[in-house]
């Protein structure tokens, strides 16, 4: 049985983006692949499955660390600084073109509109952060934020900086992603989870967590628990 989303207690949300969002999950995915074909470093099917797995469960990972593990832990050898930043650089550039072409998710802009004057939203992001801040400006989402946060700064790092930002108790801030590393750092710092889970998509989380397929299923959630909440007070 899911733990239930304390709907009506929470004062701030703290999202993830690509997954949550913006359905640029794969596109990111097949990028880091493509980096290592264009660095002349082409993986095997053994390496490629390994680094897949890593992608599909670490998903809020900074780009970075992504490819110092992937170095380590894939090719075996020591992370090469300067391979590593030679592998983000061509990342971000590969990134940005693409982009724009990256429809948002269901329901997403629309639980944007209706939160932003309701709730305190932030946005945190495995992203490079100056990435993040311009991906968000030019698909006219910065406005919704009250802070975003990219890499390198950690996800368990920023979602303390948002309790801090309007000190709220864990209990009252909503983290939303799509991977374990958005859940591990809620349930660290003993927040409430909301996961989102595409159809077809494997559920990467434990079964109390509740999980909805876009933000469009989870704004209906919020509908039905605000109505009871209603419908609750009329009765008193």
């Amino acid at each position: 049985m899911p733990h239930p989303i304390p709907f009506t207690t929470i004062r701030a949300i703290a999202f993830d983006f690509d997954g949550v969002i913006l359905d640029s999950v794969w596109m990111k995915v097949n990028l880091f692949l493509e980096c290592y074909e264009d660095y002349g470093r082409p993986l095997t099917p053994a390496q490629r499955a390994k680094m897949l797995a890593h992608l599909t469960h670490h998903g809020g990972v900074g780009r970075v660390a992504k490819f110092a593990h992937y170095e380590s832990a894939i090719f075996g050898r020591e992370p090469d600084p300067e391979v590593v930043t030679t592998l983000a650089r061509r990342y971000s550039e590969l990134l940005m073109p693409r982009i724009d072409a990256c429809p948002e998710l269901p329901g997403a802009r629309a639980f944007l509109e209706r939160m932003q004057g309701r709730l305190s939203l932030h946005l945190i992001s495995g992203t490079t952060d100056d990435d993040l801040r311009h991906i968000t400006q030019r698909r006219d989402f910065a406005r919704y934020f009250r802070t975003i946060a990219g890499s390198p700064t950690t996800k368990p790092v920023a979602f303390a900086d948002v309790l801090r930002h309007g000190g709220w108790q864990p209990a009252e801030v909503l983290a939303i992603g799509d991977s374990w590393t958005e859940f591990d750092a809620a349930r660290e710092l003993g927040m409430p989870f909301a996961g989102i889970v595409a159809p077809g998509e494997p559920n990467p989380f434990p079964d109390p967590v509740p999980v909805y397929a876009d933000m469009a299923a989870l704004g209906a959630a919020w509908d039905e628990a605000d109505a009871t909440a209603c419908r609750g007070r009329i009765s008193r």
